[in-house]
């Protein structure tokens, strides 16, 4: 065995035989300052928080310009209701009916909801199936009046057209639009595959080189 080995072995013999008493004395200095702390600190005395100042409270006398409103007129109580006794004397408007209970008797359904005139959203728009041309009248026709009327029509549930009215139009060319329209046929549009009636806007055309 080499001397440095037999060196290294014997000091950490040492410092394993020496850790019990370096133990005892650390924890002996520490119980130490501890015990030196606690009777050199001093205690800790809360005294209660007092007002720097007292201050009394005075009543003072209301200005004359400060008008003060009257008290709040009691409200009548209400009348508790008194039980009365039956009568011959009472009349037939007087008397209520009497109630039939009837166990066995179907229960009354709740009315159905009113189904919406026109559904302003929907899955699939209205296609048409027949379109009219309107008539040009003669007197626009005289004049060299061209343009674009866009019409709002109201396709009902079978695809009719049943309400027109402009909502863009040219002078002397809407009657002609309103009038065209009204005779359109439509395939219904269709919500969740459900016809539905509904509204929509279509522009109608009005030239004299076509």
């Amino acid at each position: 065995m080499s001397p440095y080995l037999t060196v290294h072995m014997t000091a950490e013999q040492e410092l394993k035989n020496s850790y019990p008493r370096m133990f005892r004395n650390a924890l002996l200095i520490a119980i130490g300052v501890h015990a030196v702390l606690f009777l050199t600190i001093p205690e800790i005395k809360v005294k209660p928080y007092e007002l720097r100042e007292k201050r009394e409270i005075a009543a003072i006398e209301i200005p004359d310009q400060i008008k003060v409103p009257p008290p709040p007129k009691e409200e009548a109580k209400p009348q508790v209701p008194v039980d009365i006794a039956p009568s011959d004397e009472a009349n037939e408007e007087e008397t209520i009916a009497s109630t039939v209970f009837a166990p066995d008797a179907p229960p009354e359904l709740p009315p159905a909801l009113a189904r919406p005139d026109f559904f302003t959203a929907f899955d699939t728009a209205p296609q048409v199936v027949r379109q009219v041309a309107p008539e040009y009248p003669d007197m626009a026709r005289l004049s060299e009046l061209e343009g674009v009327v866009m019409v709002q029509i109201g396709v009902n549930e079978f695809g009719d057209v049943v309400e027109a009215q402009v909502v863009q139009g040219v002078q002397g060319l809407n009657q002609a639009a309103i009038e065209a329209v009204m005779q359109w046929k439509f395939k219904p549009a269709l919500q969740r595959d459900v016809p539905v009636p509904v509204r929509i806007v279509i522009p109608i055309r009005f030239s004299l080189r076509g």
